[in-house]
């Protein structure tokens, strides 16, 4: 996968990626270098939603556009038909056997899923689209990417492609909405239901700058991903 971007094309293309050199290592995705093609129709995809949606109203005038969760899922599921072809973006990480590897895993997965429940758009997408119940995960992982049987296939992580999605859609954005997101809602709960809920969201500093590098290796694969054109 890449690194992390500003925007896309005009989202996850104009640098704020910080050095690549000093991110973490992605625990959840491996790099699918062959899959350039799918990036660039996604960073075009981008541009052109940048484009339609600032229009031509003077209104509109230095007003930030900034891409949608359902706008990014709607084009990785084919208007939320396929699940499975986000599979041809990234692959799935093999599962960790360090143990810190593996807490930081589940810490990430989990801030992912609670930042899902909490965006304002997520209403307005199905939610089977959205789900990140194990078994759905079980169910969807993969797609092209893990049909064969090879012992490292069946070591791949199990996670849904809502949570994969997730992070797509946080790649693209301006590497400062970006933060701004992973690193809003802090703090404890104040009711128990809030907690439930997930409104209010614990993580460590840790967690979030893992989820900000996980984005930001994705948005600078876009990024780059025609430069050799």
């Amino acid at each position: 996968a890449g690194n992390d971007g500003g925007n896309a094309g005009g989202n996850a293309g104009s640098g704020g990626n910080g050095d690549l050199a000093q991110l973490p290592l992605s625990v959840i995705f491996g790099s699918k270098k062959s899959k350039d093609y799918v990036r660039r129709e996604y960073k075009q995809y981008l541009q052109r939603f940048l484009s339609t949606s600032s229009g031509d109203d003077d209104d509109n005038d230095n007003v930030p556009i900034v891409i949608t969760l359902a706008s990014v899922i709607a084009f990785w599921t084919e208007d939320y038909t396929d699940t499975k072809r986000v599979w041809e973006l990234v692959e799935p990480q093999l599962q960790p056997v360090d143990a810190e590897a593996i807490r930081m895993l589940e810490s990430v997965r989990r801030l992912i899923q609670r930042l899902i429940r909490i965006d304002d758009g997520a209403s307005s997408i199905p939610s089977e689209v959205l789900s990140t119940e194990s078994g759905d995960a079980a169910a969807a992982v993969g797609g092209q990417c893990c049909n064969s049987h090879s012992q490292n296939n069946e070591r791949k992580l199990e996670i849904s492609p809502a949570e994969v999605l997730y992070v797509v859609y946080l790649a693209s954005l301006p590497s400062d909405v970006r933060r701004r997101i992973v690193y809003e809602k802090r703090g404890a709960a104040r009711t128990a239901e809030e907690d439930e809920t997930g409104s209010m969201i614990e993580a460590d500093d840790a967690t979030r700058e893992q989820l900000l590098a996980e984005a930001a290796l994705i948005s600078y694969a876009i990024e780059t991903c025609d430069f050799d054109l």
